[in-house]
């Protein structure tokens, strides 16, 4: 499977990040997901789908599985939470703050809660 969706490709970005979970995920809740996000975040589909499996991989190259669409729900959650469509970080920064929260040894719960503080501007934890 390729490692990244380019402009030019012709599948839908639902469906190529649908085929990266195990086991697939519905394309057509991938695709609420992505629409929901598009509302929330300076990204467009294709964009977000990319951004999601570039954190689904490096997660997983420290043993970390998780579902794209699970990452999408919680960073979609996050958004909501603070009330702004375009908060303190993006969706590229929410990626690389969660991915470095995971790495550094914090379970899922812990990093949402840092990045849910981070988000707020109470927190530390997540530059």
């Amino acid at each position: 499977m390729r490692d990244w969706l380019e402009r030019t490709d012709t599948v839908p970005p639902e469906v190529w990040l649908a085929a990266r979970s195990v086991p697939p995920a519905d394309p057509a809740r991938m695709a609420g997901l992505l629409k929901e996000a598009d509302a929330l975040f300076d990204e467009t589909p294709r964009m977000l789908a990319n951004r999601t499996a570039q954190l689904q991989g490096m997660l997983a190259e420290k043993g970390v599985a998780e579902p794209p669409q699970d990452l999408l729900e919680d960073f979609i959650r996050l958004a909501r939470e603070d009330g702004g469509t375009r908060g303190r970080f993006g969706f590229g920064d929410l990626c690389q703050h969660y991915f470095n929260l995971r790495a550094s040894g914090l379970g899922r719960v812990a990093a949402l809660e840092a990045l849910a503080l981070a988000r707020a501007g109470q927190g530390s934890r997540a530059p």
